[in-house]
């Protein structure tokens, strides 16, 4: 076969084709990209909402690599909102399966001094299968919860004297997950943003 016969051929025109092809999915996908793509900041002001109900301004928390991680998990993100309160989001760890929940946690801070947590708002999770038992109910009850103000304290999901937080039946290293990643937010504010007072 000569190279005139291979171009007029049908392999040629195939290879083509799918050259042709390829280009314009490449050429539709970066248009889509630049259309549908969500910056960091739309992102971040998302989850404010989702938390406040309204855009409030923020600035970055100058998180330290070392200050990242904590006992009961990571802290992945730190704001200070214009109001004097901090939104953290934190990864708890020892959920099912080793794996992990992520949530927004907002603490409400009145002249420097922590009062409560204000609203936990759940972000993603790894390994979890029953993270749709979990209603808005059990997040209400990080927020009407006294363990933020006894220092020695955290959640958890051992019945401790009454410091459990409700439990999903079936889903208990979930729950602790999900308690791990409240209580990993606490500690950095208890320890990192209020220095251990």
């Amino acid at each position: 076969m000569t190279v005139k016969d291979f171009l007029k051929g049908r392999a040629f025109r195939s290879i083509v084709i799918l050259t042709v092809i390829a280009l314009c999915s490449g050429l539709l996908l970066a248009i889509c990209n630049d259309l549908l793509a969500v910056s960091d900041t739309e992102r971040t002001q998302r989850a404010i909402k989702e938390v406040y109900g309204k855009m409030v301004k923020y600035e970055d928390y100058d998180l330290k690599e070392e200050n990242k991680i904590n006992e009961f998990g990571t802290i992945d993100t730190v704001y200070l909102l214009e109001d004097g309160n901090y939104l953290i989001k934190s990864t708890g760890k020892d959920g099912y399966k080793n794996g992990t929940v992520t949530c927004w946690v907002a603490f409400e801070f009145n002249s420097g001094d922590l009062k409560k947590i204000k609203k936990v708002v759940l972000d993603s999770y790894d390994k979890q299968t029953l993270m749709s038992q979990f209603g808005s109910s059990f997040y209400k009850k990080f927020a009407s919860a006294d363990v933020v103000t006894d220092k020695t304290k955290y959640f958890t999901t051992e019945n401790n004297n009454g410091d459990a937080t409700n439990i999903v039946a079936g889903a208990t290293y979930s729950s602790t997950a999900i308690d791990n990643s409240v209580n990993s937010a606490l500690y950095f504010v208890r320890n990192i943003i209020l220095g251990g007072n």
